[in-house]
């Protein structure tokens, strides 16, 4: 795994962003010029246990790890990358609704609904 730390970049992302991802993505980082990147956390939620949340990211802390791809510095607590590896992102637009969508094969169970879902060695 080839990890760095802040204010040092690297391009080996843990996860997979479609091209709909995104331009979705730098979409919203530029309506918010305030931002620093985009962070994905894990939120406990549903009844399957998580569910990702995607969420601009104002400032960087020590502890957080860099990685760019398609020209958007994704902000990454270190003990989440683990679980990231083979997670892709995609955005979909259904009508009036839009939704990024993650999967990933580590899930080890998804709730009926989809919503949410369990994943490998997770820590919280």
């Amino acid at each position: 795994m080839n990890i760095i730390l802040k204010n040092q970049i690297n391009k080996s992302l843990p996860i997979q962003v479609t091209k709909k991802a995104a331009k979705q993505i730098l979409f919203l980082l530029k309506k918010d010029k305030d931002s620093s990147g985009v962070t994905i956390q894990l939120k406990k939620s549903g009844c399957a246990g998580f569910k990702y949340v995607l969420k601009i990211k104002k400032k960087i802390k020590n502890s957080d790890y860099i990685f760019m791809t398609k020209s958007i510095k994704f902000i990454i607590p270190k003990k989440l990358i683990p679980q990231l590896y083979t997670t892709k992102i995609d955005f979909i637009q259904t009508g009036l609704n839009n939704s990024f969508i993650f999967t990933n094969t580590k899930h080890t169970s998804i709730c009926g609904c989809g919503e949410s879902f369990n994943i490998e060695n997770i820590e919280t």
